[in-house]
């Protein structure tokens, strides 16, 4: 087979590759107190919150300390919050910071299906938690969260949700507040979008910024989460399908595909380390990671999953697959480029 002349990015669901939109306006500048302005960017804001079904909508500062003080502002003084163990690095370690400062944080465990655990759960609220911070799609697996299951333990309006990863309008839910993180606007990690039914806060303390990259921002993550990839279901079915054939016993599900993301799933290569087949890898044009975007640079092995119950090792020997518009001759030359970088690899360590 003739190899395909296009890299292939194995993580969109990690890193959308978001087209850009041209625009007739250019340098359309937003300054704190002009009037004009601000009503540009409340249009904006209530047109990409109204998309998920929400009122409002707000672009943040994301780091751990600015969530801290957001989450310690929502919730009622002396009330424990219930984190989950499976949140994205920046909102977990907001709940670290939370704690550090006297803020009773209870952690929800998860097993290795990838559920929150319902013991832990009815744990919480035995604890006085009435407030749950969870992503409804964790980074890593993409194991979707039920929304049922969470509200049988906490009300509805009582959810701060990260939804960075349910890549379907329909699966937003109505709750108290939800998250959006900016790389997955095409702005920075460090920023964000904050969805509420609450009138924007500090908007007389909006800085200097250019209203046309808001636009971008916003369209193009709508474009995103609205595009439905052409039998990504049945593309990601055969490549396990190809792989495990190929592999064996020397390859894992990490977890059910049917409870992910139809367009992903988490493979353990047993016996090596997942980064030196991702840089093997990377020399093809095929394009992987092994965990969230946010510690990618740590070089660690997937935090979530050893969070899950799974060792270590397991972790450092797990890789993340997530698939955009492939067809199945592509699927077909990726899993055979896989399945022979890993066996190569294999040999190498057996030697």
């Amino acid at each position: 087979m003739q190899p395909p002349k296009q890299p292939f990015y194995l993580d969109v669901n990690h890193a959308p590759n978001f087209r850009p939109f041209e625009s007739s306006s250019v340098g359309l500048r937003l300054r704190s107190g002009d009037a004009e302005s601000l009503q540009l960017l409340q249009t904006l804001n209530r047109s990409f919150a109204s998309a998920f079904g929400y009122t409002e909508a707000q672009f943040c500062d994301f780091t751990p300390a600015s969530l801290s003080f957001f989450i310690d502002q929502s919730v009622p003084d002396n009330e424990p919050i219930a984190f989950s163990s499976k949140l994205p690095y920046f909102l977990h370690q907001a709940g670290i910071l939370l704690e550090k400062s006297g803020r009773s944080i209870v952690w929800i465990d998860a097993d290795k299906e990838g559920r929150l655990r319902e013991s832990s759960l009815a744990h919480a609220k035995e604890q006085g938690a009435s407030y749950l911070i969870c992503a409804l799609v964790d980074e890593d697996t993409f194991y979707k969260e039920s929304i049922e299951k969470l509200t049988q333990y906490f009300d509805r309006k009582h959810l701060l949700l990260d939804i960075s990863n349910a890549l379907k309008l329909e699966m937003i839910p109505d709750v108290y507040a939800a998250f959006v993180w900016g790389y997955k606007t095409g702005s920075f990690k460090h920023s964000g979008v904050f969805l509420s039914h609450e009138k924007s806060l500090n908007s007389d303390m909006i800085p200097y910024i250019d209203l046309t990259v808001y636009e971008h921002f916003y369209r193009s993550y709508l474009n995103f989460v609205s595009e439905s990839f052409k039998d990504t279901k049945m593309l990601r079915d055969e490549f396990i399908k190809r792989v495990a054939e190929a592999l064996g016993s020397n390859m894992t599900l990490m977890i059910n595909p049917l409870s992910t993301l139809s367009n992903c799933c988490y493979i353990r290569f047993d016996g090596i380390y997942a980064r030196d087949l991702i840089r093997s890898l990377a020399l093809e044009g095929i394009y992987l990671t092994n965990g969230e975007l946010c510690s990618l640079g740590l070089s660690q092995p997937s935090r979530i999953l050893q969070t899950m119950g799974y060792s270590i090792e397991e972790a450092r020997e797990s890789i993340s697959f997530s698939f955009g518009n492939v067809t199945l001759e592509e699927i077909e030359y990726i899993a055979n480029k896989i399945v022979h970088k890993y066996r190569q690899l294999r040999a190498i360590l057996v030697d």
